[in-house]
């Protein structure tokens, strides 16, 4: 369900906000607290509400933390200024992977468990980073190699790293996300001329899917099912689109006015998260949405606009609706976000509410951490 990240730098953006007025807001938002420091940056969650990612500590190091029932945890060991940790994906047990680097040290890809933290070995080259991982506690992500090339693995016996794709003499490849059945989607090099495209690739066989017709595709996330979500450039490659796979067939998700859109959780129901910018200047910003029931929405109109948020990309959505997000008051106040679907009255959410078509627009100022959408891009 969840997709994970290593260390990315952030993208500084301003954005403009549209909010539409709501009779009652879908979703509550709850803000995560930091870790001392300027920022944060959620990247997981599970379906007990648990919210992984990495904060910035007061000594400017990263810290991989886990959120839960109000509190903040550094999973970091030791020091929390010497080094820097983050997570990137969280199991039903509380497992949690990432990755891990000392002061002078090279990246590792890390579990964090019982208060340990297993650090894990690359494919003969420098570093490795975490970014998924399973019920089984599978590990998968990306892995130098030694001829300077990183490719993607998933844990095997013994915490074994074994290395997925390239293809056809290709170069590069990644794996994002792994379900509980073993299957691992993310992108593969399939000819070496920079053509990659997003795979499921189960027990040693890869099933490489189709594009939205452009030369580029990954998948960041995958669910029980097999349903994947990720993103696609279209013809000519000028754009790229999430996408939703689901019964042999990739469905293009759209954008919410822009030319860039990327899907990055999925859950069991097929509902999907991700970003999207708002319009084709790049003035615009990136929004989060949600595309559920075949409808894409922004998720700021399915917030109470009285909060002042701007959320500007979800990373993940667990099997109860509950989204993990990132978001900006004024003057540039951001933090990671745990978003639940509201309570309209009769005991249940109502996770369909109808926006009113009145609408008003507010200017906030938004701090974009757009590194999570970006990262992929890295070809090899």
């Amino acid at each position: 369900m969840s997709l994970q990240i290593r260390l990315l730098p952030l993208l500084l953006a301003l954005s403009a906000v549209s909010l539409s007025a709501q009779a009652a807001p879908t979703y509550t938002v709850a803000p995560i607290a930091g870790l001392g420091g300027s920022a944060s940056q959620p990247n997981g969650l599970n379906n007990a509400g648990t919210v992984v990612g990495f904060a910035y500590t007061s000594g400017n190091h990263t810290n991989a933390y886990v959120a839960s029932n109000g509190a903040t945890t550094s999973l970091h060991p030791g020091n929390a200024n010497s080094g820097n940790s983050q997570a990137a994906g969280i199991n039903e047990s509380g497992t949690v992977v990432g990755q891990i680097s000392t002061a002078n040290g090279p990246t590792r890809a890390a579990v964090f468990s019982n208060g340990g933290v297993q650090v894990l070995g690359t494919l003969g080259g420098l570093s490795s980073f975490g970014n998924g991982i399973n019920a089984s506690g599978q590990v998968v992500g990306l892995a130098d190699t030694a001829d300077g090339n990183r490719r993607g693995f998933v844990t095997g016996a013994n915490g074994s790293l074994i290395e997925i794709g390239p293809l056809n003499g290709g170069y590069g490849s990644d794996a994002n996300a792994i379900n509980d059945n073993g299957a691992v989607t993310g992108y593969v090099d399939v000819d070496g001329n920079g053509d990659y495209r997003a795979y499921i690739y189960t027990n040693g066989t890869m099933q490489i899917l189709d594009t939205l017709g452009g030369s580029y595709a990954q998948g960041y996330a995958i669910n029980n099912k097999g349903m994947v979500a990720g993103y696609s450039f279209i013809s000519g490659d000028a754009e790229s689109h999430a996408f939703l796979y689901a019964n042999g067939s990739l469905v293009d998700i759209g954008n919410l006015g822009g030319y860039d859109s990327y899907a990055t959780g999925i859950n069991e129901a097929g509902d999907v998260v991700g970003a999207s910018n708002l319009d084709n200047s790049g003035t615009g910003g990136y929004h989060a949405f949600l595309y559920s029931g075949g409808k894409l929405q922004d998720l700021n109109d399915l917030i109470d606009p009285a909060l002042g948020y701007t959320l500007t990309y979800a990373a993940d959505i667990n099997d109860k609706g509950q989204i993990a997000a990132y978001g900006c008051m004024a003057g540039n106040r951001c933090a990671s976000l745990l978003l639940t679907l509201a309570d309209t009255g009769g005991g249940d959410p109502d996770p369909n509410p109808v926006p009113e078509p009145e609408t008003f627009t507010a200017g906030i100022a938004g701090l974009a951490l757009f590194g999570l959408l970006r990262r992929r891009r890295r070809q090899g």
